[in-house]
């Protein structure tokens, strides 16, 4: 039988030389032909080398895993898709009623054969369009555990406008107007979100990108709507290119 082909993405040279040695020494059914260090790049080689396997990280910078995926099913390239991540609190319900496997980092031998043995057994490649649909309903209306000052609060990721850096603390400005102070630096609060659709503006500012109205490249402004009211916020120069 002819090695599956396979990319990995991930923006961590070490988490990718280490998958790809396990999948050199290990499992002779697949074969690392490529591997990208972002979503960009990884776009350019599945596209270029039409990838049987993509090994996909979920928290990579500006753009994370699922804005691939998403890339991925509109050039309806039929692949099948195995999420990489260290988080295991975060969308792996939403991952696994959408037919995607994963894998929870660091891999190991016996976790990736049998996840290989799971997609040699199925036969064919997902409907790619269908579970990422499917996905992103699943995440829809997922609440994650915030830590404050007097204990856990519960939000609906959607219901984030913009997250404003305070220190060691955060400010998640939220939909209904309202202002919640988590007890963790924007940097942690941006991985927790890096399943959703946010973008960093500036050192001390993500935005959902839900609520982007409009970007004012001249004058460097973001303006989010939320609720009919215009919320200008200012965009660092070196982020720019993240929300364009």
């Amino acid at each position: 039988m002819k090695p599956l082909s396979a990319v990995i993405v991930d923006d961590e040279k070490e988490a990718r030389d280490l998958l790809s040695n396990i999948i050199h020494d290990h499992i002779p059914q697949v074969n690392v032909i490529a591997q990208a260090a972002s979503a960009d790049q990884a776009i350019e080689m599945i596209l270029e080398h039409n990838p049987e396997i993509v090994f996909l990280d979920i928290d990579m910078p500006v753009k994370n895993g699922f804005d691939v995926a998403r890339s991925i099913s509109q050039h309806n390239i039929q692949t099948s898709i195995v999420f990489v991540t260290a988080f295991n609190q975060y969308a792996i319900d939403a991952i696994k009623h959408s037919a995607f496997d994963y894998l929870l980092k660091p891999v190991n031998i016996t976790d990736l054969k049998t996840c290989i043995d799971r997609l040699i057994a199925s036969g064919k490649s997902i409907d790619m369009q269908l579970s990422v649909i499917q996905f992103l309903q699943n995440l829809k209306h997922e609440e994650i555990a915030f830590r404050t000052r007097i204990g856990n609060i519960y939000i609906d990721p959607q219901e984030i406008t913009y997250g404003e850096a305070d220190g060691n603390y955060t400010d998640l400005h939220l939909q209904d107007g309202s202002r919640k102070t988590i007890s963790l630096n924007l940097g942690h609060i941006e991985t927790m979100l890096a399943n959703y659709d946010f973008s960093r503006i500036s050192r001390s500012i993500i935005i959902n990108r839900h609520y982007l109205h409009l970007i004012n490249r001249k004058e460097k402004i973001c303006i989010l709507l939320v609720n009919g009211q215009e919320i200008p916020l200012k965009i660092k120069s070196s982020y720019l290119k993240n929300i364009l």
